[in-house]
């Protein structure tokens, strides 16, 4: 179907956008429990209007071409049992008053206009099965498909995706795309999917640390903003400041659900403090191979020095206590009972109406002479941008990609960053500081999505077992581990032969 629109109505559509109230989008769990979301297409009242931001210093590549009303359809991921880790980013029906909604539906109206094409989704619980089927049946009815990342890496193991460096128009260098997404998720010199200004959901789904300022203040603990600054944030000085907090605040003698804590390990806390370390699963060769990274002296060490953290009796865990996942943790943390929580960017949604003032703060490095944070992204519900091999029409879907993730600048970056987080639900500019060094410097580990041999699961199910032996883990599943990783990289060499020879 195509939808032209007038250029005067995309401008008075733009301007609504800007001066909608922000809103509840995609609420959501960086622990084992799901929260009491609040609703998705929920509108916060009172909120001021936002200038129009400025425009963006750097242009798209994109030819002066129209194709007469041809439908892009994208296939993305339906998640029956949270919403919030639904794709949102990519189709919007109308304009229906909420922030995030009516940036989409404003941004693809401008494509649709400038290149005469109409963007269409097919939104399913079981994407990348879908997608699977789809190709090997030979059906092109997918131009994209945008499972969950732990799912797609399989979809290009199976020679079912393209190389985004050969699709028309996609110039991934450009800063709409993630680029430290382009540069960890490389397999044999080829990217089969990546992410970046078009997508939201890798933003919810960064782990990221909340505080309770008022309850750093009451204790009289350095600024943590002012500890980040000079790269005082680190395991030992978050482990030093939580045991200062933690007390019996009842009297019976006993730490429980009752009591003040100074901080809560959620069941992804250990693996994102190792990758915060500086550690990581794989590591990428000259050659472009990887390997593992595991059982370096290094990553024992890491790991002994947040064990030492995340298994002490006086931080709030399922170790200490008989539950501590997010619904019991989060409703503590807004009645000043913890004083900072380790959650995912997204389960800000659940403290817009804390009565307290709160921060946000990247994961702690290892020690002081670490060069930069490291956070990682919860991939397994982040979706990501592939290209089918049976695509219809590379330079179409090349040029409707490229124009989505650049126009996402100007529309769903502004909606979701600067509104709906920096001026919205954060409440001091300093978190706005912490926002952009959390965004800049995130993780992507193949190792870690694959989960080669159980690799990439490693230091979480030694936190479960409260296991202290790094070395030994390793050495247990290392031989499948090697084993799985190798099978993998020769299934991409395959692929490279296939190629080769035409």
């Amino acid at each position: 179907m195509n939808r032209n629109r007038k250029n005067a109505l995309l401008s008075l559509l733009l301007a609504a956008v800007m001066l909608l109230p922000a809103c509840s989008e995609a609420p959501g769990t960086g622990g084992e429990e799901a929260p009491a979301a609040p609703n998705p297409t929920e509108t916060l009242p009172d909120a001021a209007a936002e200038p129009e931001p400025e425009e963006t210093a750097l242009k798209a590549d994109l030819p002066e071409k129209t194709w007469d009303g041809e439908e892009v359809m994208f296939l993305t991921a339906q998640n029956l049992g949270y919403d919030w880790y639904t794709s949102h980013e990519i189709y919007a029906e109308e304009l229906d008053g909420t922030l995030i909604n009516d940036a989409v539906y404003v941004r693809n109206g401008q494509i649709e206009q400038q290149f005469d094409i109409h963007i269409a989704e097919t939104k399913l619980p079981d994407c990348h099965n879908t997608a699977r089927s789809a190709v090997k049946a030979g059906d092109d009815v997918y131009d994209v498909v945008m499972p969950y990342i732990n799912s797609t890496i399989s979809l290009a193991t199976e020679g079912l995706l393209r190389d985004l460096h050969k699709i028309p128009y996609l110039d991934l260098e450009k800063p709409w795309w993630d680029q430290r997404a382009n540069e960890n998720l490389i397999i044999a010199d080829r990217l089969f999917f990546s992410t970046g200004d078009i997508a939201i959901l890798d933003n919810e789904c960064t782990m990221v640390m909340f505080f309770n300022k008022e309850m750093i203040r009451q204790h009289d603990l350095d600024n943590p903003y002012e500890l980040v600054r000079e790269h005082g944030w680190t395991l030992d000085k978050v482990r030093d400041m939580a045991v200062e907090v933690t007390n019996d605040a009842n009297g019976d003698g006993k730490l429980d659900h009752s009591d003040v804590w100074g901080l809560s390990i959620a069941f992804n806390a250990p693996i994102s403090m190792y990758f915060g370390a500086g550690e990581r699963i794989v590591n990428r060769n000259e050659d472009g191979t990887l390997e593992f990274a595991l059982g370096s002296a290094r990553s024992v060490d890491v790991f002994d020095r947040l064990t030492r953290l995340c298994y002490d009796e006086r931080m709030l865990s399922d170790l200490t206590t008989t539950s501590a996942g997010y619904d019991v943790v989060s409703k503590m943390f807004n009645a000043s009972q913890v004083m900072m929580v380790t959650f995912a960017l997204v389960d800000i949604n659940g403290m817009r109406d804390a009565e307290f003032e709160f921060g946000i703060l990247p994961y702690p490095l290892y020690d002081e002479t670490q060069k930069e944070y490291n956070n990682l992204i919860s991939t397994g519900l982040v979706s990501s941008v592939s290209v089918p091999v049976t695509c219809p029409d590379p330079e179409l879907t090349g040029v409707t990609l490229e124009a989505m993730a650049y126009g996402s600048t100007t529309t769903l970056t502004p909606a979701y960053y600067d509104n709906a987080l920096k001026t919205r639900y954060v409440r001091d500019e300093e978190s706005g500081e912490m926002l952009d060094i959390i965004f800049a410097t995130r993780v992507y580990d193949l190792g870690f999505i694959s989960d080669w041999g159980g690799a990439g699961s490693l230091v979480g199910n030694l936190y479960k077992s409260k296991s202290t032996d790094f070395a030994s883990g390793w050495a247990r599943i290392q031989k499948v581990a090697l084993k799985q990783l190798d099978k993998a990289m020769q299934s991409f060499a395959a692929l490279d032969a296939l190629e080769d020879n035409g």
